[in-house]
């Protein structure tokens, strides 16, 4: 049995025209804040409940490291109380690779949420969330030889396995309907 590493899960973010690797990060964990329909049907003595959406985000901490353009970038949203920013995070994971030495990816734009920042009195320090600003597409990652640089190559986007989804479930309801 192989537990999976956390440092195996990489994030990158699009900086101009390339995909740098998130350095620095003492947070990165994703809330996927589920949206449920739940409901009781007299006949029955339990609930149902059915997933009907997301609300992701990932909740960022960062240590502010000198000539970072990912940190830079974050820290002037932040210092300029920008409004409206959004970011494109790509997500690689480097447990999943294929034959062409291509890792299973996901790539997403997220609107930039500052919270905190200078909260240590060790290191200058940034807090916010990432909020998910649109479709997820699911595709290929290829890394650079230091892993520093990624590339992406779409395969689907999430609204194709969302509609699945329903359809799916949409099935299974009607199957299970009580008489």
């Amino acid at each position: 049995m192989k537990v999976y590493n956390r440092a195996d899960i990489v994030n990158f973010m699009k900086v101009d025209t390339k995909f740098l690797r998130m350095q620095g990060f003492t947070e990165a964990g994703k809330t996927l804040n589920t949206t449920t329909y739940d409901r009781r049907y007299v006949d029955e003595k339990t609930e149902r409940s059915d997933t009907t959406g997301y609300s992701s985000e990932i909740a960022y901490a960062f240590d502010r490291i000198i000539d970072n353009k990912i940190h830079d970038r974050i820290a002037e949203i932040h210092d300029e109380e920008l409004t409206g920013e959004t970011v494109e995070i790509l997500t690689v994971n480097f447990n999943k690779k294929n034959e062409a030495g291509a890792f299973e990816a996901r790539l997403r734009t997220y609107s930039v949420i500052p919270d905190t920042d200078g909260d240590s009195t060790d290191a200058y320090t940034y807090n916010g969330t990432f909020h998910a600003s649109g479709k997820m597409q699911i595709g290929t990652a290829t890394v650079t030889s230091d892993e520093m640089e990624a590339t992406f190559e779409t395969g689907t986007t999430q609204s194709s396995s969302v509609l699945d989804n329903a359809r799916t479930t949409s099935k299974s309801i009607k199957n299970n309907d009580i008489l």
